[in-house]
């Protein structure tokens, strides 16, 4: 009957044995073996907890069914089993069940229980970093969205000299709007301000320009 009881085991988790315990599938998580650079698969060992419940029908059905007999016929047979197993520990003598551990009782009377090696079901996976400098991704830059190979493209470049022209043309302009206006504040609007106010005089040629005819 062990090998069915095996396999109600790994499909439940849980396996009741009057007299002995329940014997359980715990599952550890996967985890980090860094110094190996890989991630170590979830695993599965067995414990016994000295508790043992009574096996409800569904179990005595599946028992049944599993070694082709009856649920009552399994119900005796079951009984039976777990009588035998406590029988042969009260002896002193070790189980050993295979795949699950080894049963023994202890100084104290107590059962103990030894599992064997944790269940792996999966090879390790490499933990490996992945760099990749080509991928596209997509970053917002003030109010734009740009992808990386486009902020790269622009960030390399180089720095466009400016012309500043411009200011030298509004510097020398704002100056000459500044001379107008103290000239302006100084002479006013008055053309002779700005005209030549000597008078011109009449004046004789050195040279005679015409002829008398007699």
């Amino acid at each position: 009957m062990y090998p069915e009881l095996y396999q109600y085991l790994l499909q439940y988790k849980k396996l009741s044995v009057p007299g002995i315990g329940t014997f359980l599938l715990e599952r550890s998580p996967a985890r980090f073996d860094f110094p190996n650079k890989q991630v170590l698969p979830p695993s599965y060992s067995y414990a016994l907890d000295p508790v043992a419940n009574v096996p409800k029908g569904g179990f005595f059905k599946w028992l049944g069914t599993a070694l082709g007999i009856s649920s009552m016929d399994a119900v005796v047979q079951f009984n039976n089993f777990a009588f035998e197993m406590k029988k042969q520990l009260e002896k002193g003598h070790m189980i050993d069940w295979k795949g699950v551990g080894q049963v023994k009782k202890g100084l104290g009377e107590e059962i103990r229980f030894t599992a064997h090696e944790p269940l792996v079901q999966e090879a390790p996976v490499p933990a490996i970093r992945v760099l990749r400098e080509k991928a596209e991704h997509t970053v917002r830059v003030g109010e734009d969205e740009r992808t990386a190979a486009e902020m790269e493209l622009f960030l390399s470049k180089p720095d466009e000299k400016k012309s500043y022209w411009w200011a030298w043309a509004l510097a020398l302009g704002l100056v000459a709007v500044l001379f107008s206006g103290w000239y302006l504040s100084e002479h006013g609007l008055d053309m002779s301000g700005i005209a030549n106010s000597k008078s011109l005089e009449a004046g004789e040629s050195a040279v005679s320009t015409y002829k008398l005819l007699p």
